[in-house]
């Protein structure tokens, strides 16, 4: 039996759209997804050192250089009941400490109202020190990349985060 030109050309393109389409139906095996995290505990990570700018975001020079900042780790400690610490220890040798409270900024989908902290995919520290420093920061869970990071000002570089039980 003698297929025409044209039924041989249907037949493929049928073979051909079958294949793309079952191509499309398979998935790799699932990840698990990205889950908010558990917030209280102990976050840490290191600022990378940057230049310093001033409030319009200009880089400010000293003697024809670049001010830098230099780098810092960061150490947040978060209760269960809001409390907040952050040492901040700069690469220089000197340490700041800042107290205060944090509050979850977004809530992944969910029916149990009791997980409200553990499903917040992002929170808001509010922090001072003794000398009357203020510090905001925000940690926010990037689940794309799946990782937690930190921002501050939007002068400062943001960095990421792990969890020290």
């Amino acid at each position: 039996m003698k297929l025409s030109i044209t039924s041989q050309l249907w037949t493929l393109l049928a073979i051909i759209g079958s294949l793309l389409l079952s191509g499309c139906a398979t998935t790799a095996e699932s990840e698990h997804s990205f889950k908010a995290p558990k917030w209280s505990g102990q976050w840490q990570g290191v600022q990378p050192e940057y230049a310093m700018k001033d409030a319009n975001g200009q880089v400010i020079y000293i003697q024809g250089q670049e001010a830098q900042v230099k780098s810092s780790t960061f150490i947040f400690i978060l209760q269960p009941n809001g409390g907040a610490s952050l040492t901040q220890s700069t690469e220089d040798g000197r340490i700041m400490e800042f107290q205060g409270r944090w509050n979850s900024l977004e809530q992944t989908t969910s029916n149990n109202q009791k997980t409200d902290q553990s499903s917040a995919l992002g929170i808001n520290c509010e922090l001072s020190a003794s000398t009357g420093a203020y510090r905001n920061y925000i940690l926010l869970a990037d689940s794309i990349h799946r990782v937690v990071r930190c921002h501050g000002t939007p002068r400062e570089p943001h960095f990421e985060l792990t969890y020290t039980p």
